[in-house]
């Protein structure tokens, strides 16, 4: 199968690319694509590159070494032989457990080395957790908060690969998002130093979820995680969320204790695999 390597997409194949995406969803159940990868569709820059495979049977995309795959009809393989091509070591995520690029990856000698697991909990019975003394929450302020908040995110995850990395790009570019709402970006502040924060997120779907979870580390101690955490989860259930979802990795053994005392359970699971 013939793969052709694109540095920038047009507005046509982009779209194209995205019907593929919702097709491969409807038939796994799962995206095969993260929310990054698909916000890069339209990006261009050192390092990302796009693969179609034949009349647009899959697509891959490279970001430096890391590539994630949308299949709808045998094409991993021929993909996976034209990122060997780019790059001598690849590594690749499977996304949901039908995803049929951890069958294939496997096939050709590739190991896991990464479990993500998606959790869920209905938005029913919920905890209630106080914040601690002296600090209180707030909606996020587009224009006004992105400094503060970018600086905790990048210590609250400084040993994150993707996550604490973010710039303020990435933050705009998910506030000028349809589902963006900043009333559901709780912000939690001692005096006036913000100290942690809670991004909802309602899906198309109407499916919640926890999009990102921060605490300072100057304010670990503090049991504000669980308080952040219940105080986003009764913010959704306030705009009619059912069910809620979330992403944690499988080696954070301390923030899955803490999902699963507050009721989620295990729903799903992406995998990252590597090249030997």
């Amino acid at each position: 199968m013939r793969v052709a390597v694109f540095d920038v997409l047009d507005d046509g194949l982009r779209n194209q690319i995205v019907a593929l995406v919702e097709a491969v969803q409807a038939r796994d159940g799962a995206p095969p694509l993260s929310e990054h990868a698909l916000l890069q569709l339209a990006a261009t820059r050192p390092g990302l590159v796009h693969l179609v495979a034949g009349e647009l049977d899959g697509y891959a995309q490279l970001d430096d070494d890391v590539a994630e795959i949308a299949d709808l009809s045998d094409a991993t393989a021929a993909l996976l032989t034209e990122l060997e091509r780019l790059v001598p070591r690849p590594v690749v995520w499977s996304h949901g457990k039908r995803s049929p690029v951890a069958v294939a990856a496997t096939a050709r000698g590739y190991t896991e080395q990464r479990v993500l697991w998606q959790l869920r909990r209905p938005l029913s019975d919920l905890p209630e957790v106080s914040l601690p003394e002296g600090v209180r929450l707030r909606g996020f302020v587009p224009g006004q908060d992105e400094d503060a908040w970018l600086a905790v995110n990048a210590a609250a995850f400084a040993e994150h690969a993707e996550q604490g990395r973010w710039t303020r790009v990435d933050l705009e570019v998910r506030e000028r998002e349809a589902w963006f709402d900043p009333s559901g970006l709780l912000l939690a502040f001692r005096e006036d130093t913000l100290i942690g924060f809670h991004w909802t997120k309602v899906h198309p779907t109407g499916v919640g979820e926890v999009y990102v979870l921060g605490v300072a580390p100057a304010a670990q101690g503090l049991h504000l995680g669980p308080a952040l955490l219940c105080a986003g989860l009764a913010y959704l259930a306030g705009r009619g969320v059912a069910q809620v979802m979330l992403y944690v990795d499988e080696s954070n053994s301390a923030a899955m204790r803490m999902y699963r005392r507050y009721g989620f359970a295990q729903y799903d699971m992406d995998a990252q695999y590597a090249r030997p």
